[in-house]
């Protein structure tokens, strides 16, 4: 269960240009609740980068500076609070990535044992980590890899874990040179009440936690950016994305693509 962020924008800009410097602050101090690790990947020119810390992000000064101070058509930023029994560790800190293409979640899949039978050893091991998103990472490479387009390949496989885990919470942001995806696919899913509870935060718990936790949203600026966020963040302009669904923003054009996920006939690769 994790926070994220992402942003897409006609020209570099960072993350405060795109959603402004308090909703930056406010993000970042989800990091409160959010403790075990944080990471971001961004386009450099035409190449995916990326970093993790399995550090605390909460006033973290390299957080900091990927919020403010580091410019990129498209980033993706990640807060983790890690499901129960899953090591906090860099391997297991999002965003994952394989080549150019980056991918972070916001929930979990269980059982996990049933998860990890759908993926080879070779597979996980390749994505890295041994949490539930490198598995759900591994099963969209592998029809990305067998020719369908990254959309089609997120949307399929996330709409046919649903079918299999209908507890599941599948908010993926997914990230190439070429596009940023996102899905938003949690009904059913329990809220982690008891992790609240343990952080002791008590009327310092983020907003919607309690009752939105899963929910993502979006807003676009006058420039043409857009920007992307799970719960947490406060203010006007911000626009709930519909349950189930899947959008593509293809970072040339800006232009927004939307598919529900239900509708979508995923077919299992062997």
């Amino acid at each position: 269960m994790c926070r994220l962020l992402a942003h897409v924008s006609p020209t570099p800009a960072t993350t405060q240009d795109v959603i402004g410097d308090a909703s930056c602050v406010e993000w970042q101090r989800l990091g409160r609740l959010h403790t075990d690790g944080w990471g971001t990947a961004w386009l450099d020119g035409d190449q995916v980068r990326r970093y993790r810390d399995a550090a605390l992000g909460l006033d973290n000064p390299d957080l900091t500076d990927a919020l403010v101070d580091t410019p990129s058509r498209a980033r993706l930023t990640h807060l983790r609070l890690a499901t129960e029994g899953l090591a906090t560790r860099v391997a297991n800190t999002h965003p994952f990535r394989v080549g150019e293409i980056v991918l972070a979640q916001n929930g979990s899949v269980t059982p996990i044992s049933r998860l990890r039978a759908k993926v080879t050893d070779a597979e996980l091991a390749r994505v890295g980590g041994e949490t539930d998103t490198a598995m759900v990472f591994a099963l969209i490479l592998r029809r990305h890899e067998a020719g369908e387009p990254l959309f089609d390949a997120v949307s399929a496989t996330v709409a046919e874990l649903r079918r299999e885990f209908p507890a599941a919470a599948l908010n993926l942001l997914v990230l190439s040179p070429n596009e940023l995806i996102a899905t938003h696919a949690n009904e059913g899913a329990p809220v982690p009440h008891d992790l609240f509870e343990e952080s002791g935060l008590g009327d310092d718990l983020p907003a919607d936690h309690a009752d939105h936790y899963y929910q993502l949203s979006w807003r676009r600026s006058e420039d043409g950016a857009i920007a992307v966020t799970s719960s947490g963040l406060t203010g006007a302009g911000w626009n709930r994305m519909a349950p189930e669904t899947a959008v593509r923003i293809d970072l040339e054009t800006l232009e927004v693509s939307r598919r529900e996920l239900h509708e979508h006939a995923a077919q299992p690769v062997a």
